[in-house]
């Protein structure tokens, strides 16, 4: 007799789906399903459609899968990668694959419960693709720039080869404005009258107010700036055990790499454009804080300034200084 709240735990690849679930005579099974429309089908007439199916978040091979399971009007969840990756530390995992993976997904589930999966719009999905083929491209117009820089130290003649890189340059930069162009077009389409109140805000320029409100989903479930900051990366840690370790307070790293990168630009320009912003960084200065803490603190109170005027749907003034910063 089916569980009316089995689990199945799903480990999900380019080309296949593992399956991990107790089946209708109760007997825990493994199943390998071809990642497609058929397998999926496969899968529920294996499982059951009452089965809570969960899986770890995999870039775009789980897309296709969770598209299936919400039309079908089936519960899944959906969890951060890095913490189904701690799960299976936790339990000295020393082997890897497919089939291990997916029972320790299924144990996650029965253990930890995790909740139906909130499926976010189609539109986010599209600008978050947009917004990864323009990193993606950054990274290439990069990895060139810096290959032109050192093959000019080469003794010998290499101007064949700058010539080819800049070619290379140049049509990927086109290729970029050409996403940037689209992607704003897509923005304004799908959360229009945000990205207008986030872009209000001086130092934050559209591509940080692009990589916002994609990061956040719109700001979905953003409660408070501190949650933000913590979205972020960027609220501080302690490292401190007994007598003897008294490490340095840090920023926490655990959020987008990428979003802390533009927000430390912004935080750049804004200590300058941005009344707010240079109060709070020539006091923190003049306290002796280190110039790139103080940055941080920029880059936190940038994002509680967006916090405040997407929650309260008012556009940025900057004419006036708040006495706490």
């Amino acid at each position: 007799m089916e569980e009316k709240n089995n689990y199945c735990g799903i480990d999900v690849s380019s080309e296949t789906v593992d399956l991990y679930f107790k089946n209708k005579e109760g007997n825990l099974q493994h199943l390998q399903v071809t990642n497609t429309v058929t397998g999926f089908r496969k899968m529920i007439r294996s499982a059951g459609r009452e089965t809570h199916f969960v899986m770890e978040a995999t870039g775009v091979y789980h897309l296709h899968l969770i598209f299936f399971l919400k039309e079908q009007n089936i519960a899944f969840s959906v969890v951060n990668a890095l913490q189904i990756k701690r799960y299976i530390q936790m339990h000295l995992e020393r082997n890897k694959s497919d089939k291990k993976d997916a029972k320790r997904i299924y144990e996650y589930g029965i253990e930890r419960r995790p909740e139906i999966y909130a499926m976010p719009d189609t539109e986010y999905f599209e600008c978050r693709s947009l917004n990864n083929a323009i990193h993606d491209l950054t990274k290439e117009i990069t990895k060139f720039s810096n290959q032109i820089h050192s093959i000019k130290k080469c003794p010998f003649d290499t101007k064949t080869i700058e010539k080819s890189f800049e070619k290379i340059i140049k049509k990927l930069r086109e290729e970029k404005q050409n996403l940037e162009i689209i992607l704003q077009q897509k923005l304004i389409a799908w959360e229009a009258e945000m990205l207008k109140l986030v872009t209000s805000v001086k130092g934050i320029g559209r591509r940080a107010a692009a990589e916002l409100i994609i990061y956040t989903q719109g700001f979905k479930d953003m409660n408070s700036y501190k949650q933000l900051i913590s979205y972020a990366g960027l609220s501080p840690t302690e490292y401190r055990s007994g007598s003897s370790i008294r490490g340095r307070a840090r920023i926490c790293k655990q959020g987008g790499k990428q979003l802390r990168h533009i927000l430390y630009m912004c935080a750049l320009n804004a200590k300058k454009t941005n009344a707010q912003c240079k109060t709070l960084f020539d006091r923190l200065v003049e306290k002796g804080k280190n110039k790139k803490a103080a940055v941080i603190a920029v880059c936190n109170k940038l994002l509680k300034i967006v916090f405040g005027v997407v929650k309260n749907k008012t556009a940025y003034l900057d004419n006036f200084i708040v006495k706490s910063a």
